[in-house]
């Protein structure tokens, strides 16, 4: 791809450059064991001198900066009884490290995303268990393995179940099949009241959409479905808002008002509001146990490195047990067909 002045840019070039590095092992093994392995190596040896955790505790290490991610297995770990204030959370990121704190662990730690990656590069390379506990298991960075990853949705293979797999191979936490409770996370109820009188907000008849995954991602839906969408549903009384972190980056859907909901009020806004609709995220799956709660998930164009599952099986919020009552939808062609699907959902929830 070439700039307005003619020359290529520079993720092109990055591009280029590693596809031909891979395509010439006797430099790419040098180059990948020092920008890698080694970089891993010293990212290792920085947790383990300053995570310090109390002689009883544990480290628990995340490598993908994920707000789901985080969520689901700080949750499993305090559903587990596995959470202490002994305990120390290493973070990939600022926004796997906000989640984790509302969890409650004694001590946290923060690396940057591609650092952290690094650090499983090593643990391959090593090939003995680290001194923590990765709570992943597997690492993106493991592209050239990958046999959990192309396992995904082989017989019922989802998300959860393979977090569960990785929780026993990594830590010695036994694989349940049972159900587990998602734990409350704490919040004021005047912090959540005064947001909803802050912008006006009707209990019970307010929509909040997220149209936005990580990295401000859309995965291929366009703002003029949500648009639509947002007026059907204005014109049948519901106020609508936009989830947005950043306005230049996460544009807020026309005819919407915009809000930032924090993540420790979420889950409770839903509950209060009555009604999400949400491109599939990380952010789903923390309102995922919001009670009483009409919850529309959406999948977009988002590929899995799996053979046997589409992304909505893999990571379909019913099927992980994370909740029973999400209505999930399949985005294809331009989505008409789903506008007034959800507005009948909605409409037969304002007559009971």
């Amino acid at each position: 791809m070439k700039t307005c002045n003619g020359r290529t840019a520079p993720g092109t070039i990055g591009k280029r450059l590693k596809g031909w590095l891979k395509g010439t092992p006797l430099l790419a093994i040098p180059v990948m064991f020092f920008l890698r392995v080694m970089r891993g190596f010293y990212s290792y040896r920085f947790i383990l001198k300053e995570a310090n955790p109390s002689e009883s505790g544990r480290i628990y290490f995340m490598d993908y900066d994920g707000s789901g991610d985080t969520y689901i297995t700080c949750a499993y770990l305090k559903a587990r009884g596995l959470l202490t204030k002994e305990d120390c959370f290493v973070a990939s990121g600022g926004l796997s490290l906000k989640v984790a704190k509302l969890f409650g662990f004694g001590y946290y730690l923060q690396l940057p995303p591609k650092a952290a990656l690094t650090v499983r590069m090593m643990e391959r390379f090593y090939g003995q268990r680290l001194k923590f506990l990765p709570l992943l298991y597997e690492s993106d960075y493991l592209e050239y393995s990958g046999l959990l990853r192309r396992m995904a949705g082989y017989r019922g293979l989802n998300f959860m179940r393979l977090l569960q797999v990785g929780f026993e191979a990594n830590f010695g936490l036994d694989y349940e099949e049972s159900l587990w409770i998602q734990p409350d996370i704490p919040y004021t109820a005047e912090e959540l009241n005064t947001l909803f009188r802050e912008y006006r907000l009707p209990p019970g008849r307010t929509v909040l959409i997220a149209p936005y995954a990580g990295k401000h991602d859309r995965w291929n839906i366009p703002i003029s479905f949500y648009t639509d969408l947002a007026q059907k549903l204005t014109e049948n009384g519901f106020v609508v808002c936009t989830n947005s972190c950043n306005p230049e980056r996460e544009p807020v859907i026309p005819g919407t008002l915009p809000i930032l909901v924090p993540h420790r009020l979420i889950k409770a806004f839903c509950e209060k509001g009555g009604y999400f609709i949400g491109l599939r995220s990380g952010l789903c799956d923390i309102i995922s146990g919001a009670a009483g709660c009409r919850k529309v998930i959406i999948y977009g164009d988002m590929p899995i490195p799996s053979l046997t599952a589409s992304h909505r099986e893999f990571f379909s919020l019913n099927a992980m047990g994370l909740c029973a009552d999400a209505i999930e939808m399949d985005f294809t062609g331009d989505g008409r067909r789903l506008i007034p699907e959800i507005c009948q959902l909605f409409g037969k929830r304002q007559e009971e």
